[in-house]
């Protein structure tokens, strides 16, 4: 809860209150103190209505879909309830507006309601950075009935929605290195050499006569081509080095840092998929996950947790990762190169390098 004095709204107050004061003392009789007393009670009599039109106040939210791609537009519903016999009046509700852009509800925009009434509200949505945040109304506001001060409060609903990146081509020019596609080490479960290798399969209508192995046809009695084999491509790992935040912490800078990392990993992790090169994942998902990405399907089961699935479970796990990291840059690398993306890089660190 917060509460705001209105200065001006104030100053009249005190004025009003001190000629009731000056009226009772000169004049005296029912009237007089009937005022002044009406004056009195008029601050803790408003903050009294105030606060139960709060408690009997209730508010649900939702987008059509829990989980979102930013960017794109959703169909948002808020039903607000007056489960109280006392009308609510002039009641001014208050956005995420730097979070996302709700199209037909304005900020400070007023509502009142009778007693029991209900109300709903339909507008478009677009969330505007990638990751898990609290979207929609945030807080309403009552003003007393002369403008001496204004309650804010938190609604009593919050609707978190889980915002999926875009995939973009954005880590494409930081990853397009030659050392990553041609040297040795595991092989791709999709690209082949261009000449024959030794493994060997049946004949099959449009195979060039080139690739057949004439003797073994000879001796098997029936033609068999040889097979190019799997090609061979140096061991990919990506660790991501997630912040360690809690779940209200939920500033817009933290925010931003949040959706540039997620974008950044996703777009690092299709840079491989797409291509069929198999690459390593490590990163947060409560503990320390590893995931190998070979194919479409492995990077969209990758990509559905992208955006509330990167989490530490506790502290450890984030000393455990940010150790491995260290290790990395200090030159233990023996099984491939390593890239490293950090999302909150200390001083004289690189959000992204890599390590061979």
């Amino acid at each position: 809860m917060q509460v705001v004095i209105h200065k001006n709204g104030l100053l009249l107050y005190l004025a009003v209150l001190a000629s009731a004061v000056v009226f009772a003392s000169f004049f005296g009789g029912p009237a007089a103190y009937a005022w002044l007393y009406a004056v009195l009670l008029l601050v803790p009599l408003s903050a009294v209505y105030i606060s139960l039109n709060h408690l009997t106040l209730n508010i649900f939210q939702e987008i059509e879909v829990h989980r979102v791609v930013k960017g794109e537009d959703h169909r948002f519903r808020a039903v607000i309830e007056n489960a109280g016999p006392l009308p609510i009046h002039r009641m001014k509700l208050h956005l995420y507006d730097e979070r996302c852009r709700i199209y037909e509800i304005r900020e400070g925009q007023e509502i009142s309601l009778n007693s029991w009434e209900k109300k709903e509200l339909v507008s478009g949505i677009s969330c505007s950075f990638a990751g898990s945040y609290d979207v929609g109304l945030e807080k309403v506001s009552f003003t007393d009935p002369f403008s001496i001060f204004t309650v804010y409060h938190k609604i009593p609903y919050n609707f978190r929605a889980a915002v999926n990146p875009p995939v973009t081509d954005i880590a494409s020019a930081s990853l397009d290195l030659e050392n990553l596609m041609n040297s040795t080490g595991r092989r791709s479960n999709f690209l082949r050499e261009d000449t024959a290798g030794s493994d060997m399969r049946p004949y099959q209508r449009g195979d060039s006569l080139r690739t057949v192995n004439w003797k073994v046809s000879a001796r098997l009695g029936e033609p068999v081509v040889r097979v190019p084999d799997r090609r061979e491509i140096r061991t990919v790992t990506i660790l991501m080095l997630s912040a360690a935040h809690s779940d209200r912490e939920q500033d817009l800078g933290m925010i931003r840092r949040r959706d540039y990392f997620l974008d950044f990993i996703v777009s690092a992790a299709w840079h491989f998929a797409e291509r069929g090169l198999p690459v390593r994942l490590i990163y947060p998902g409560g503990r320390i996950c590893e995931v190998t990405l070979d194919s479409y399907r492995s990077f969209m089961d990758f990509y559905t947790i992208a955006a509330d699935g990167i989490f530490y479970s506790s502290h450890e796990e984030y000393r455990k990762l940010r150790q491995m990291a260290a290790e990395r840059k200090g030159g233990v690398n023996d099984d491939g190169t390593w890239i490293l993306i950090m999302e909150e890089p200390e001083a004289g660190e690189d959000f992204f390098c890599i390590c061979e």
